[in-house]
This record gives structure tokens, sequence and C-alpha cells, in this order.
């Protein structure tokens, strides 16, 4: 990243080398000319005065050896270089090289235009000296005849010393310009930067989460006005930030509070967020959850289908069987949740646990084809005997009386089954209140013994009761116990053999928490693969003896809501041939 400072010194810099090329195109290549030409000039005089002076060397009185001794002695005062060339091109002197030793110069520029009259120059480099020379040559002449050319050549380096003094100058003027652009770089850049540090900072902690961080206004116009901006967002931004809490305060309280589950999973079916309802029903804590696959948290490829049907755009109603962590069934209707740019970037699903209300519809029909199923025989029954009678039985005495006796029968059935499925019913919608009082479960075994000896006299069988020491007092709905311990007598009692024994028990439990009271018979007994449905309403055991008995299948059931109904727990275990023992377990209050 480059700082202000650099780019600052960088772009000066440019501008002025950029100057510099300009005004070297401009300044010193026309100087540098300027100086060639006036030097031209000033070798074409000297080559028309040594032209006049070198008359002398053609009398034919000296040799080549002795002109160049002339030449180098005339040239030793002066910056130049001297030749006397005769008409053919032979050099027939040089000040710098020996004469014998260089080529015909017949064919130089400036040597032509001397042969035919006139001063001339030109530039190029020597073939003798391999450097750079300005020429410039005149006629010599005796008696208005050419008799050869006078030749002086310079060194095109001695004349650019002026212009390196001129570049110099340039140059120098470039470094002071440069040191002027650093330090006004550096001052600029620090005073820029003070005022840029101010509204980074600024910046800086509004992104921190310091909203009411304000920028001051710096002294220039430009950034001022950025200041001013950034106090408009910043206090833009504190009052969406302080909308999208209040918000988000009102989602979570709302999420927080709602029964039903919510769960949201990104467009990779990732679980973004699992309400408490959510956690409650799927059995999972959100934070084990969040950032995993609906797969791998569930392992429900039903549940990972509906989620990646609502990722692929489409609405979701529908009821899924969740294994894990437990069975159950759910209804789950996923929403996909549409971006700005078209496409899915989240799913809403939520979620409701209908394993209870499934249960309870399937009890709800089971309970209605028992009632019907348990109706229709004693109705058909006495419809039967009404029948019977009216068609004539009422003549014979008899036959009017047994029919009369079976219409009892079936009536008195029929009436106890309306009178339980009455009390199941108000005992199942907890509408029986509990009157609580205390008293003592050894009398209630009494009075529930004393009740049912005759019951056990016609079926020949014993009642006992085994008390055992200790407080077995315990604070209840009296009437209610004494219904169950009713069921469970009346049971052991008709369900038992001739000449079998009933015994009744009541003692504390464990650890002095609560009272048992037990039923304990040794009839026919329970089936062990049957035992855990002995609850059911209308499970019956033994049904053609139930039916004798006139049992209603839901005694059982009553006994355990009125248990429960008093926070308490009943037990069975039987042995088939050997016998039944049924425990209420109750607490105390």
């Amino acid at each position: 990243m480059k700082s202000l400072k650099r780019i600052l010194i960088f772009r000066y810099s440019l501008i002025i080398a950029a100057v510099l090329i300009a005004v070297s195109l401009l300044v010193i290549i026309p100087i540098r000319s300027y100086t060639i030409g006036t030097e031209q000039d000033n070798l074409e005089e000297q080559a028309e005065l040594f032209g006049r002076d070198f008359q002398r060397f053609f009398t034919g009185q000296m040799t080549s050896h002795e002109i160049d001794g002339e030449m180098e002695m005339l040239a030793g005062n002066l910056p130049v270089r001297l030749t006397l060339i005769d008409t053919q091109g032979t050099v027939l002197g040089d000040s710098d090289f020996p004469a014998e030793e260089m080529e015909d110069h017949a064919g130089r520029p400036e040597v032509a235009a001397a042969l035919a009259g006139r001063v001339d120059s030109a530039r190029r480099e020597s073939r003798t000296l391999g450097k750079a020379f300005i020429y410039a040559a005149a006629p010599v002449t005796v008696d208005g005849e050419v008799v050869g050319i006078a030749r002086v050549a310079l060194e095109e380096e001695d004349v650019t010393p002026v212009v390196l003094q001129v570049w110099w100058i340039f140059l120098a003027a470039f470094g002071v310009l440069l040191v002027v652009v650093v330090t006004v770089s550096i001052w600029t850049s620090k005073t820029v930067g003070t005022d840029l540090d101010g509204m980074r900072e600024a910046a800086s902690g509004l992104a921190g989460g310091d909203l009411g961080r304000r920028v001051a206004e710096p002294d220039i116009e430009e950034f001022s006005d950025l200041a001013r901006g950034i106090n408009t967002m910043a206090e833009e931004v504190r009052r969406m930030v302080e909308e999208a809490v209040q918000e988000s305060g009102k989602l979570e309280a709302v999420l927080n509070n709602i029964s039903a589950g919510v769960m949201v999973t990104d467009s990779e079916s990732r679980i973004v967020l699992l309400n408490p309802a959510a956690e409650s029903i799927l059995g999972v804590e959100s934070d084990k959850a969040t950032g995993r696959r609906t797969i791998e948290v569930f392992s429900s490829r039903e549940l990972d289908r509906t989620v990646s049907r609502a990722v692929a755009g489409e609405s979701v109603d529908d009821e899924i069987e969740l294994i894990y962590p437990r069975r159950m069934s759910l209804h789950l209707k996923s929403d996909p949740v549409i971006g700005v740019e078209g496409r899915v970037v989240a799913t809403v699903s939520a979620i409701e646990d209908i394993t209870a209300l499934k249960s309870l519809n399937q009890i709800r029909q089971d309970f209605v084809a028992n009632v019907s199923h348990e109706l229709r025989t004693p109705v058909a029954t006495i419809r039967a005997l009404t029948e019977s009678l009216l068609g004539g039985a009422m003549e014979e005495r008899e036959r009017a009386q047994r029919f009369l006796a079976g219409l009892d029968h079936e009536t008195g059935r029929l009436s106890q089954l309306i009178e339980d499925l009455l009390a199941l019913s108000r005992l199942e919608a907890r509408e029986s209140a509990l009157q609580p009082e205390a008293f003592s479960l050894a009398e209630l075994l009494r009075e529930c013994l004393d009740s049912k000896a005759k019951l056990a006299e016609d079926y020949g069988v014993r009642l006992d009761l085994e008390l055992e020491e200790g407080d077995v007092t315990i604070t209840g709905d009296r009437r209610l116990l004494g219904t169950a311990l009713n069921n469970l007598v009346d049971n052991a009692v008709k369900y038992n053999r001739k000449g079998g024994r009933v015994v009744v028990a009541a003692y504390p439990g464990r650890a002095g928490e609560g009272v048992v009271a037990e039923v304990k018979d040794d009839g026919i007994g329970i089936p062990r693969d049957e035992l855990p449905r002995v609850f059911e309403r209308f499970y019956r055991v033994d049904k053609a003896r139930s039916r004798e008995t006139g049992g209603t299948g839901l005694g059982l059931s009553i006994v355990k809501h009125i248990v429960e109904l008093h926070g308490g727990t009943v037990t069975v275990s039987s042995e088939e041939g050997e016998g039944s023992t049924f425990s209420m377990n109750l607490p105390k209050a």
C-alpha cells in the first residue's frame, strides 16, 4: 500500500523530470546547435586566414616532413588541427598525424568545395583519428589559381563544455527543486495525514462498535466535507444498528417463547440457528448442531430431503418420522429465503412435534372402536332377549324369568361400562379434582375387604389383611383411592381359583418415602408377554372369563390414572398359573 508522502514525492519528481527533459529538448539542443554553428563560422574564417598564409608551402622547397612540423607548430597554440592538401587530394602536411600515412582527401565535401574556390565546412567522424570533428576548408591561391587547400578541424568535444555547463546548471536546479519537492511533500503529507488520521481513527472506532464516535472537521474544505459525510453516515449507522438490535431482540424473544421449533439452515443445508423449542423437540443443543449439516446431526434422510427441497426453492409442508434421538412424528414446514440476486440464501423450517397428537388420534380411534365393540355385545344381547320376550317368551314363566335375568345382567354390565367410561374420561381430562385428606391406608384396606367379603364368599376365595409396622398414613383423595383398591381386589377375587387366597397389605416405602398398598392373589396369573398391556383400556387377559364376571376391561386403566393423579406409580408382577401382585406406590402427601 502506498503512502501519501511517497505518492507526492513520486508525482512531483515525475513532473520535474518531465520539465527537465522538455527543457533539454527546447533549450540544451538548440544551444548545442547554435554553438556548433558559431564554431563552424569561426573555423571557416580561420581556414580562410590560413589559406592566405599557406601560399609559402607551395614553392616546392619544403618536404612533407617539414610541412608537418610547420603545421604542428602553427596548431600548437590553437585548439585546432591543421591540414594542407594539394589539388589532387594528397595530404602534404598535418598537425596531428604524419601526412605520408594519410589517405586521399579529394572526396571530402569541404575539400571538394575548396577546390571549387569556395570556403565550406562539414561535420563528420575522422577516419584517421576515429573522432567527431568540425571541418572547414579554404582554397590556397597563387596568382589567382587554386594550388591547394588549407583545412582547419576542431574536435566536437572541445565545443560541448559550454553545453555541459548549461546541462549541469539544469541538473543543479533539478536537485534543488527535488529537495524542495520532498520537503513540501513531507510537510503536506503531515498536514493532510493529521486530518486523515483523525478521520481514520474515528472510522475505526465506528467499525469497532463505538457508535457515538464523531470526526472533528478539518480546516481543509474537501476534508471538512468528507468529515461531515462520515459523521452523517455514522449517525445513520447508529440509527440502523439500534433498529436492528430492537428487531433482533423482538425476533429473539419470539423465537425463545413460541412453542413451535424453528430451524434455520444456509444454502448448503448447514444448521445456522435452533430456537429453544427446536432444541427441546429434536433433543440437540444449538451449540453442538450449529455449522453441521442436517444429515450429520439427525441421520434422517427424510429431514435432509425436506430441507434440500427448500434449498432448491420449493416450499415444503410435510409429516416425517424421526428415529434419532428418539422416535417421533414431526410436522415440518420449510420455506426458502430468497436473496437480492434471486438465489436461495437460507431456509426456515417450522417444526412441530405431533407424536402425542398422533398417539391421541390413534387412542381416540382405538377408543371408539373398543367402545363400539364393547357396547355391541350387551346391546345385541339385550335386543335379542327383548325380541324373544316380545315373541312369546313372556307366556312361559320359566323362560321369561331366565330372559329377564339375562336382561338384568347385560343392563348392569352396560351400566357399569358407562360408569367406568365416564370415570376414566374424567380422570384423563383431570376433571376429577382431588379432595385430599389425611387418613390411614390400613383403615381403607379394612373397609375394602369388608365390602368385598360377600363377593369373595361367592367365588370361594379367602381375603387376608397384612400390615407391617410403620406409619401408613397418607394424604390423598380417600374416595378415589378406595375405588382403585376395590378394582384391584375385585379382579383378584374374580380371576382367582376356588379355594384361592387374596392378600391385601400396606407398608411404608423404602427409606420411609411414601406408602405401598399391595394386592396379591394366587389365581390364574398373567402371561409374561401380556404384562406391559394390562393397564390399557379394554385389554383383557381372559376375555371369556371377563364377560362372565361382568368386567369392562377398564378397571386397571382407572387404577393407573387414580394413582398417577396422586403422583404415584402402579406396578404388576405375575407368573402364569401362580398368581399376580399389584403394587400401588403412593406419596405420603
